[in-house]
């Protein structure tokens, strides 16, 4: 029964998630499981909910992560059409967005780094 209480919970948060993210879809577009994670999220933070309440059903997800991937994986495979097609363009963007993550990390450790030392 503390498993069906536990995925209860979680199934709970992640409906409450779909419902948000419906009703602000004519402003932005986020996925439900997304907002639904974040209220999990902040629902642990601010303690309403106790990790002892989730524990066994999240750490079974966890080991079984890699599942969950296998979706995603066969939507790749059927879509290689289109991947083929703009391959240039996500090669191009692959690079762009790699680099610009490596400059503003820099930038940021740079930062963090002139902090500590004026700290110290």
């Amino acid at each position: 029964m503390k498993i069906f209480n536990q995925l209860a919970i979680i199934l709970g948060i992640w409906a409450v998630g779909e419902y948000i993210s419906a009703a602000i879809s004519k402003f932005i577009l986020i996925p439900g499981s997304i907002v639904g994670m974040i209220l999990l999220f902040l629902m642990l933070q601010f303690k309403i909910i106790k990790i002892e309440k989730i524990e066994n059903v999240s750490n079974f997800f966890l080991d079984n992560m890699a599942l969950f991937f296998v979706p995603a994986g066969v939507s790749l495979i059927k879509s290689m059409d289109i991947i083929k097609e703009n391959m240039i363009l996500l090669i191009i963007a692959i690079f762009v967005t790699t680099v610009v993550v490596m400059w503003s990390t820099g930038i940021v450790v740079e930062v963090m780094m002139k902090r500590k030392e004026k700290r110290d």
